[in-house]
């Protein structure tokens, strides 16, 4: 009886932990994606016609955006995990896999700043771009310089 009770606490401990930590990964995503936002909006100026115009294009690009890298993510985890038994013909096809996704992130791009430059003067549609490299920049040195102090 306590051997069941012990794996039943257990179950129910590590599933407990395993949502709180899927609640903490979402939280940490929503609060980039706070964080971009407001970056974002202080660095384009946008007059209120041309935010309400762009900020649903934007979203859609990088919901679409997210779900190619997350494939990506994906087959680097494969590779990762069985880089060393996988045949040659497997290895092939996950580099061309791989490739395939930066193919597919390019094309997004290529179509949706088209449709950036539909809704926005070209000068601003450069300062996204300008505007992103520098967010993440910043990102990258915050997270460097909470490692670095231990956080």
């Amino acid at each position: 009886m306590k051997k069941i009770f012990l794996t039943v606490a257990t179950l129910i401990i590590t599933i407990i932990s395993s949502q709180a930590q899927k609640q903490d990964h979402a939280d940490k995503i929503e609060k980039y994606r706070s964080e971009k936002i407001s970056f974002l909006t202080s660095k384009l100026d946008l007059t209120p016609a041309e935010a309400q115009k762009f900020w649903p294009v934007y979203n859609q690009l990088e919901k679409e955006k997210w779900e190619i890298q997350k494939s990506r993510r994906q087959i680097d985890e494969k590779i990762r995990d069985a880089e060393d038994s996988l045949s040659e013909t497997e290895i092939i096809r996950l580099t061309r896999e791989f490739a395939g996704t930066m193919q597919k992130e390019a094309d997004l791009m290529a179509r949706y700043n088209e449709k950036l430059l539909k809704l926005l003067p070209a000068k601003k549609v450069l300062r996204l771009y300008q505007a992103e490299n520098e967010f993440r920049v910043h990102m990258i040195k915050q997270f460097r310089d909470r490692h670095k102090n231990g956080n």
